[in-house]
């Protein structure tokens, strides 16, 4: 079954034409390696795929309801956040009331009355959006890359944050997962 398909697709930046009619086709079960020099498009082609970059021309198709999950090279800054945070944000909004569950649970700044209160609303809202079956998929995605879930990111070695970053894409469950410079 094919995923994604692009026919033709072209794409410049300004006089330097970086991608020139290229074609591919992905098909569920497939694990293609993209090898170029640096500069070449690589990284562009990923970003046409993922849907986060436009091309000038030709035809870029993904199959409907087909997920994908892209692993930049740049690890970038997360603000404040903990390896956990970053990796239940590959869950959407889910992820986000998971991260302030986990949070609320063990906020020492709440009296058990404010904690209690605030874990019951997130309940609520978790159990609304099958939530528990996703904070299982997050809890064990963190466990077998032996992350620390609590540290936050910003904290961690290049290669802590390329596992957590990894992680996100991991528990978002994708059909396509794009890793670009994976080492």
């Amino acid at each position: 079954m094919i995923l994604t398909q692009l026919e033709n697709v072209s794409l410049a930046f300004g006089p330097q034409t970086l991608l020139d009619r290229v074609n591919l086709q992905l098909s569920r079960g497939e694990r293609v390696c993209l090898v170029g020099r640096n500069g070449t498009g690589k990284s562009t082609l990923f970003k046409i795929i993922a849907g986060q970059m436009q091309a000038d021309d030709g035809t870029v198709w993904l199959r409907p309801g087909v997920k994908v999950a892209y692993l930049a090279q740049d690890t970038g800054e997360q603000a404040d956040l903990s390896n956990y945070d970053i990796v239940a944000s590959g869950l959407g909004d889910a992820g986000r009331l998971l991260s302030a569950y986990h949070h609320a649970a063990v906020d020492p700044d709440l009296d058990n009355a404010q904690r209690l209160q605030t874990l019951s609303r997130l309940q609520q809202q978790i159990e609304a959006q099958d939530g528990w079956s996703l904070k299982h998929r997050v809890d064990t995605v963190i466990d077998r890359l032996g992350l620390p879930g609590d540290r936050q990111f910003k904290h961690g070695s290049g290669g802590i944050r390329r596992q957590v970053l990894l992680a996100r894409a991991l528990v978002s469950d994708p059909d396509i997962l794009l890793l670009d410079e994976p080492t």
